[in-house]
């Protein structure tokens, strides 16, 4: 009798333990990120199994900004880090394990790994790479995230052309050491067909049958779908025609392989997430560079998604791959950049996102051609100005009446390309006509209701601030859609204030409040109670969130403020205004990471520092002056700097005392110039594209003393 109860309670034991494991499986998490590069929505829509994805997922847009100039190795390798990272076909050489490859790895690195998997002999070289690259990437923070849960990754499929091995799918996977547990990225997973690109194609029944036994073991599964990528690659031997027909060929092949891994799938304990790293030649070329990215299964509703990286709806950075998928399988998101994903719930997501990524392409493209003539306008007007100034003699008095008022258009211009969305216009053409209208008819306004010599400028400069600060507190829903604001596919910024109107809105607000005060023999305290609240709304991580435009605005703003109170600029007062610039700095940090939580640059800097200590700082120092030094050479806007320095300069000389006079006849303004002059300096050295920030920033200073000068220069002639 003892014996029989014994053995029923062991069967009991044994069957409670047996179904609490298979209980157990069934809610451990896993992430199956299927990548198909170079392809669009519109291809993507032609297929029935990613119809669903669609129609029943997240979708979005994402910009694959990577460290440097962009490429498909990079772009995989930024993905897998959760940082813009560096890579080459050279440092990213994966391979199944034997011992071949394994002696190769150890006798490169000194290090033993397993006998199976997969591993890239090239990681030292990845990691030196990223080490001396802008952004510091750890390459395989992601598979490491894993490893140290003791979680399983895989990787599958290969882009090999007949010449060149493109394994990228273990660069998403691996870990530090660059190792993959499961998976097969060999040729064997090919078979010959001579109607596919280079004369074979995936053997996508036993891509099938590899996905169904890495499944069970892994959490993390990569698959790379390879045919696109030799498409692209062979696309050069195809007519037009051809390439239509290979592409649709493949992506029916593919539609129909991700139709049977969403047979083995477990949808309740599976996050899906379909990819594009890179987008193809065709959508470069027209600018079409957000490439598709959904997500679909576990915990994913209908929707659009967004980030903490961009708090833009529908767009989000290739860097925020990697931190939503730790977090959905709760590992650490350490070392990486970007911010999980949200879902916004949206029933038309399709719709929403093919009108979205049609706005922000229009905007890109228009965004050079506008911007380039602005530029040669303002730097053509500069100088003919000053040409005018330097003969003046010889010059018919009622041109110089004329002229200026040319130079204070350039003052409205910032402002009209602020309004200028909500025109909603698109035709490069009609851009161009309404920017003009606008700016011929708010300058003659301007200058029709002006009593005094000052007040044209103080109008300009008032409409610009006001309605710069009045955007940046209502979402800036036109800053986001101007020409003068931010590029998402450019990348540089999502949210907030740009450096392009962070110079404009530091420019104008000096020009504004000091001259304010000239006019109207206000009390000092206007001006700095003006600087104090930009100071908040440009700092503000809900509001600006732009930290460089932070600290450029309390040094040009505190430098100010203390001339203004008739202060004697020497070291000690230097050092007050750095002082100023920590306290700020540190109480917006604060702000932003403990009360807020909003995770904005400036927290991402500050866990950055935390997290790889204070030598992050002088990558991030390294990567601004770096970024500067390329950009004076290429942008346009290094020409508009530069020639105002030199027509600033030349003023200061030629006509002899007119500015000593100026200063004399406008000291708060005056001050007010030598206080853009100061943010100028600062913001070129503590921004990305400071060099466009004190370009943009400087217009306000030399358009304002031309116009002064003219106008002197008339009454006393």
């Amino acid at each position: 009798m003892k014996n029989n109860i014994l053995k029923i309670y062991t069967a009991i034991v044994l069957i409670f333990v047996i179904l609490t494991s298979f209980s157990y499986a069934d809610k451990s998490k896993k992430v199956v990120l299927i990548v198909m590069n170079e392809v669009n929505y519109e291809d993507l829509y032609s297929m029935r199994t990613i119809q669903k994805l669609v129609d029943n997922g997240a979708i979005a847009l994402m910009n694959n900004r990577t460290s440097s100039k962009e490429n498909i190795y990079k772009a995989y390798a930024t993905i897998g880090s959760g940082v813009r990272a560096e890579a080459s076909s050279n440092s990213t050489s994966c391979f199944n394990l034997n011992d071949e490859i394994k002696a190769i790895y150890y006798r490169r690195t000194g290090v033993n790994i397993p006998n199976q998997g997969i591993i890239n002999i090239d990681m030292p070289r990845l990691i030196r790479l990223n080490k001396s690259g802008q952004y510091g990437a750890v390459p395989g923070t992601l598979g490491q995230s894993l490893h140290d849960k003791g979680m399983k990754t895989a990787a599958i499929g290969n882009a090999d052309t007949k010449d060149n091995l493109i394994r990228l799918a273990p660069i998403i996977a691996m870990d530090h050491i660059g190792y993959v547990d499961y998976g097969n990225i060999e040729q064997d997973a090919l078979i010959n067909d001579e109607t596919y690109p280079f004369g074979f194609k995936s053997n996508y029944s036993k891509l099938t049958e590899i996905f169904r036994d890495v499944y069970n073991k892994s959490e993390l599964i990569v698959i790379d779908i390879g045919d696109l990528g030799r498409l692209e690659r062979y696309k050069s031997n195809l007519s037009d025609e051809m390439y239509l027909e290979q592409k649709s060929k493949i992506l029916k092949d593919v539609d129909h392989y991700i139709e049977n891994i969403f047979n083995v799938i477990n949808e309740d304990n599976t996050r899906i997430i379909l990819v594009t790293p890179y987008p193809s030649s065709v959508d470069r070329k027209i600018g079409n560079k957000l490439t598709p990215v959904i997500f679909y299964g576990d915990g994913i509703s209908k929707g659009i998604l967004t980030s903490n990286t961009t708090r833009r709806i529908g767009i989000i950075g290739n860097v925020d791959i990697a931190p939503s998928i730790a977090e959905y399988l709760e590992t650490s998101m350490q070392n990486m950049s970007g911010r999980p994903v949200g879902v916004i719930l949206k029933n038309n997501n399709f719709d929403y996102l093919m009108k979205l990524n049609e706005r922000v392409v229009n905007i890109s493209q228009n965004r050079y051609p506008v911007l380039s003539a602005f530029a040669v306008f303002e730097i053509f007007v500069s100088i003919i100005a000053l040409i005018m100034i330097l003969i003046e003699d010889k010059i018919n008095k009622r041109l110089f009446c004329h002229f200026k008022n040319i130079l204070l258009s350039t003052m409205t211009v910032p402002f009209v390309m602020l309004i200028l969305p909500i025109f909603h216009v698109q035709n490069l053409f009609i851009t161009f006509v309404i920017l003009v209208g606008l700016t011929f008819i708010i300058t003659y306004v301007a200058k029709k209701i002006s009593k005094n010599t000052l007040d044209s400028l103080i109008i300009l400069s008032f409409i610009t601030t006001f309605g710069l600060l009045l955007d940046i507190c209502t979402n800036a829903n036109l800053m986001k859609n101007s020409l003068l604001g931010y590029d998402p596919i450019i990348g540089a910024r999502y949210y907030g204030i740009g450096n392009e109107y962070m110079g404009v809105l530091i420019g104008s607000t000096l020009v504004f409040s000091t001259a304010i005060i000239d006019r109207f023999k206000l009390n000092k305290i206007w001006a700095i109670l003006t600087f104090l609240i930009t100071i908040l709304i440009i700092g503000f991580p809900k509001l600006g969130a732009n930290v460089g435009g932070t600290i450029t605005a309390v040094a040009a703003f505190a430098f100010t403020a203390l001339r203004l109170s008739n202060i004697k600029i020497k070291l000690k007062q230097f050092m007050l205004i750095g002082i100023s610039v920590v306290f700020v700095v540190a109480c917006m940090a604060f702000i932003d990471i403990k009360l807020l939580k909003s995770q904005s640059h400036l927290a991402g800097a500050i866990h950055q520092i935390i997290q790889s200590g204070p030598g992050i700082i002088f990558v991030i120092i390294k990567r601004k002056i770096s970024m500067n030094l390329r950009l004076i050479g290429i942008t346009i806007w290094s020409k508009v700097l530069i020639s105002a320095i030199i027509i600033l300069a030349t003023l200061f000389y030629r006509p002899v005392g007119t500015i000593y006079k100026l200063t004399n006849l406008y000291s708060n303004l005056s001050i007010g110039w030598s206080g853009i002059i100061m943010a100028c300096i600062v913001a070129f050295f503590v921004n990305d594209s400071g060099v466009v920030a004190a370009a943009t920033g400087i217009i306000f200073l030399a358009m304002s003393m031309l116009y002064l000068t003219f106008i002197y220069l008339k009454e006393n002639s």
